[in-house]
């Protein structure tokens, strides 16, 4: 079988994006089950990357043009912003049968994100996104909410499945160390400071918790509100809280493993895979109640509307510990959401539309 993913950056591994990450490893995990060859306009992720998404939308299209003439069984469109290289392959008379992974529908709303560059970038994303849910022949959603979404919005969609982000295999397979004794509970964040991540969220929280001394926030990442949240540090003197940076991949398991619970306050991701790590190592995890996640993501979850809230569920978590048989039940569920079976699953979706390779769309 011949497949073909088409993706925005060249998957690397810990890139730190969550698309990245899939389609890293999607390849990785099939390229030894069927040919797959990677067509992709970047070389390398940067963030609001304006040249990049020009390129994208201009000389990358005559890549997309000749790849409408090659011999693929499957052309598998793994990142939404080149959603209009579905439309281009089916008006290009391909006949392969096109995939296109769908991950949420933010930037069909308006108002999401700030700033003019932004609006425009989200209007051109839109656009390709509506292209990929029109022009292909299977869409593939990340999460159940993101599933409804679409299906409420675009209701000619007949073939389709939900394949959830999935959990490092490595995350799974190595034994979680019992942790010392300490005064000290860390609560941990990793992602990126985008402003739909609402990591202020967080630190309001650490301001609700400033004269508890024990309770401390450790936060890695960075993004477009980097800045915004060192101002709130500092003008709130939250020596509680303490910005890590980046986290490198070769590190991430002993990061995870040095919480005592995972905070994720995002308010725009139907699903990510760092709530997904953090639950194959049996931490608890505390969300924004105010977000679009679905039943898979809140699973075990602890959810607070507002920072006061949240601070007296880590109190709570503080005094009373998560419990063996909840953490037990949270690693299990995360056991069945693995890249392995996201893989498999990915795999079967390809035969299938393998085998009607041809037929009228």
């Amino acid at each position: 079988m011949k497949v073909a993913i088409v993706t925005l950056v060249r998957p690397y591994e810990g890139s730190g994006d969550g698309i990245t990450e899939y389609t890293y490893q999607i390849y990785q995990k099939l390229k030894g089950k069927a040919q797959i060859d990677l067509v992709y306009p970047l070389s390398n992720l940067k963030r609001q990357d304006t040249l990049g998404l020009v390129y994208a939308n201009s000389l990358f299209k005559l890549k997309i043009k000749r790849l409408a003439k090659k011999d693929y069984d499957v052309i598998h469109i793994a990142h939404p912003e080149l959603g209009f290289a579905a439309r281009m392959l089916r008006e290009g008379g391909s006949k392969a049968r096109i995939v296109s992974c769908i991950h949420d529908l933010m930037r069909l709303d308006s108002g999401f994100h700030k700033g003019v560059m932004q609006g425009a970038y989200n209007y051109i994303v839109s656009a390709s996104i509506r292209d990929a849910i029109n022009y292909s022949n299977f869409i593939i959603f990340t999460s159940s909410s993101v599933q409804k979404d679409v299906l409420s919005r675009f209701k000619e969609i007949k073939d389709w499945s939900t394949t959830l982000l999935g959990t490092k295999d490595y995350f799974l397979t190595t034994q979680i160390p019992k942790k010392p004794r300490r005064k000290e509970f860390k609560v941990g964040y990793i992602g990126s400071f985008a402003y739909h991540k609402n990591v202020i969220f967080i630190l309001k929280t650490a301001l609700e918790l400033r004269k508890n001394s024990e309770i401390k926030f450790l936060i890695y990442g960075t993004g477009a509100e980097k800045e915004h949240l060192h101002s709130y540090k500092g003008e709130m003197n939250l020596t509680n809280v303490t910005f890590m940076g980046f986290a490198p991949e070769d590190k991430l398991l002993q990061i995870y493993d040095g919480f005592d619970a995972f905070f994720w306050p995002s308010i725009g991701d139907s699903s990510s895979f760092p709530i997904e790590d953090a639950k194959a190592r049996g931490l608890p995890i505390v969300v924004a109640k105010n977000n679009i996640f679905d039943e898979e993501v809140r699973k075990y979850a602890f959810e607070a509307k507002d920072p006061r809230e949240a601070a007296k569920v880590l109190v709570a978590l503080k005094a009373k510990g998560f419990g063996k048989k909840m953490s037990a039940a949270e690693i299990k569920y995360a056991e069945s959401i693995s890249w392995s079976n996201t893989a498999r699953k990915t795999l079967d979706i390809y035969t299938k539309l393998g085998k009607s390779k041809g037929k009228r769309a």
